[in-house]
């Protein structure tokens, strides 16, 4: 039987997500995005955003930069990053920070002499710097912190309860701890989630997700209705894809054979060691338990004296 080809391409793809939230001649979705993703930390909703470049550069040559899958602003000047990560990365909470790090870096206004040659210092009165990361794999957060969407921020450790939200906001969502089916999902957060998880294993739009802004976000992920050279680009990134999942699963097999094959010698010596030790104490020399349990010599010796 020829395998069924699926009508959406993943929104979790580097191409999908990118054609669905970073077109500047089509804002809707991003919108909507944000301020569902975003509702619990943002005092008022966002009305208007315009998507700006996506490389921040190092203040020198040799200072590395940053490539974002989206950053935008909206009219109070405020930043939004926001990414799309699939792959899983030691210290990817400390990579975002760093990423944040130099947005707000390059915000600060330089100072600059006035006619007078007096200096005129830096305006440090930055926006409020965002970042929204969408995880398809478990980070950790720590102990008890179960919950699909992490909300860090700057806070007092003396006083808790009072925070600094006005910096900067962290928020991270772990797809990969939603598990909702299509009926349990009522409010938009829970529909775009199910969307994140599930559009590219669906054969159509589901009947309960009947609002405009998701049939026009199934639309773009639609494969059909891709140009050619949308299809090529599709078509490359999802080989990349599963190259590297493919790479994984091999390195993972890997590793699980040769831990296999490094505990079974583990086992086999620890045994040794038990008959050597027996042998040593009913009176045998060291010669003859090296001759049945083929331990090193320094080894057997040290059991003895022990």
């Amino acid at each position: 039987m020829s395998k069924k080809l699926p009508k959406f391409a993943p929104l979790t793809l580097d191409f999908t997500f990118k054609k669905a939230f970073a077109n500047e001649q089509c804002t809707e979705l991003l919108l909507f995005l944000l301020n569902t993703f975003l509702d619990r930390v943002l005092k008022e909703p966002i009305v208007d955003v315009k998507v700006i470049h996506t490389v921040q550069l190092g203040r020198t040559r040799r200072k590395r930069g940053a490539v974002f899958d989206i950053q935008c602003e909206d009219a109070s000047g405020a930043r939004f990053i926001v990414e799309m990560q699939v792959e899983e990365q030691k210290h990817f909470i400390k990579r975002s920070l760093f990423y944040l790090c130099m947005a707000v870096a390059n915000l600060a206004k330089k100072g600059k002499m006035e006619s007078r040659g007096k200096k005129v210092p830096y305006d440090y009165n930055i926006p409020v710097v965002y970042t929204l990361s969408f995880l398809d794999f478990d980070a950790d957060f720590g102990k008890g912190c179960d919950e699909v969407i992490q909300y860090l921020s700057l806070s007092n450790e003396l006083h808790p309860e009072v925070r600094y939200d006005n910096l900067m906001r962290l928020i991270y969502v772990r797809l990969t701890k939603f598990d909702k089916t299509e009926e349990e999902c009522k409010s938009n957060l829970d529909k775009m989630l199910f969307i994140f998880k599930n559009a590219h294993n669906l054969g159509k739009v589901p009947k309960s997700f009947n609002k405009m802004v998701f049939r026009h976000l199934f639309e773009v992920a639609r494969i059909s209705n891709f140009s050619d050279e949308e299809l090529m680009d599709y078509e490359s990134d999802m080989k990349r894809f599963s190259d590297h999942m493919n790479a994984l699963a091999y390195a993972e097999e890997k590793g699980e054979a040769r831990g296999l094959k490094e505990g079974e010698a583990r086992g086999k010596k620890a045994g040794f060691v038990e008959i050597a030790r027996n042998m040593l104490a009913k009176g045998y020399s060291v010669a003859e338990v090296i001759g049945i349990t083929h331990l090193p010599r320094e080894q057997v010796r040290a059991l003895k004296r022990v």
